[in-house]
Order: structure tokens, then sequence, then C-alpha cells
């Protein structure tokens, strides 16, 4: 394809021909020079506006790349956030638990005073049960977070490769 440079240095030749060299010449040769220049400047023209073009396709593509890197950024904070919030959640139980099994203790061993050794033993149990219980449900509350978070990163990731590959096969093709 004929660069804009060559065609204007062309017509600068053109015109620095001295007038006895195109005086020699035929008249129908006229009518071409013309449509020569014309087709150059078309030429020209035309190639202006696909570097344009592929300006504007690169900068479509880093703005989809960009795109995809945001959503993928989102979807990330978005599943450590709900992560969070679980282990926060899970932690609440966890607290309450244990509250509601110090409370249980308290009440046994108060009605245990008069069977002391029956009833401490008792109320030992009650607690090392419900704190069993209440650890074995934080534990499943943090793993259940954790396992979402990764689902929700692994989403965000086939996302984000799914929107670079769909961008790269447009650029690709869109350069071909």
């Amino acid at each position: 394809m004929a660069n804009p440079e060559g065609a204007a240095v062309k017509q600068q030749q053109e015109k620095e021909t001295p007038v006895e060299e195109t005086a020699g010449e035929a008249p129908a040769a006229q009518p071409s020079l013309g449509f020569l220049d014309e087709t150059q400047q078309r030429a020209a023209a035309a190639y202006v506006a696909y570097v344009e073009a592929e300006r504007q396709l690169e900068r479509a593509y880093k703005e989809q790349e960009q795109k995809a890197e945001k959503d993928y950024n989102d979807a990330l904070e978005q599943a450590r956030k709900t992560c969070q919030d679980s282990i926060a959640q899970a932690r609440k139980s966890q607290d309450a638990g244990l509250a509601q099994a110090r409370k249980a203790m308290d009440d046994a061993l108060a009605k245990a005073r008069q069977a002391f050794d029956e009833a401490g033993a008792q109320a030992r149990q009650s607690y090392e049960a419900a704190t069993t219980q209440s650890k074995k449900t934080y534990e499943d509350s943090v793993a259940q977070a954790m396992k979402e978070r990764d689902d929700a990163e692994k989403v965000a990731r086939k996302q984000h490769g799914e929107a670079i590959a769909t961008t790269w096969a447009i650029f690709t093709k869109a350069r071909r």
C-alpha cells in the first residue's frame, strides 16, 4: 500500500518537472496524470483511515481489557466481603454459643451445690458438648465461607479469562 509521504514526494517531483519535458509529451498523458494524482490521494486517504481505525481498535481493546480487570477485581472484592461477613457471623454464633454454654454451666453449678459431685460432672459434660458443638458450627461456617469464596474467585477468574479471550479474538480478527 502506498504511503502518504510517497504520494507527496511524487507530486512534488511532478511539479518540479521542467516545462520542456511536459511540453514534449502527448496531450493524452495529461488526463492520466490527473487520474494518478487522484488515485494517489484516495490511496493516501484510505491509508490514513486505516491507521485511524487501527488506533480506534487498539483503544477499544485497551478499554475492554480494563473493564475485564475491573470486573475481576470487583468479583474478588465481593468474594472477600462475603467471606469476611460469613466469618464474622460465625464468630458471633460461636460467642453466643459460648455464652449460652457458660450460662448453662453456671445454672447447673448453682443447682449442684447440694449434690456437688454428681451435678458438677454433668455441668462439665454439658459445657464441653456445647463448646464442641459451637466449635464445630464455627468451623463448618468458616469452611463454607472459604468454599464460597473459592467458588466466587473461580467464577471471577473464568469470566476474566473469557473476557480476555474474547477481547483477544476480536482484536486479532480485526487486525487481519
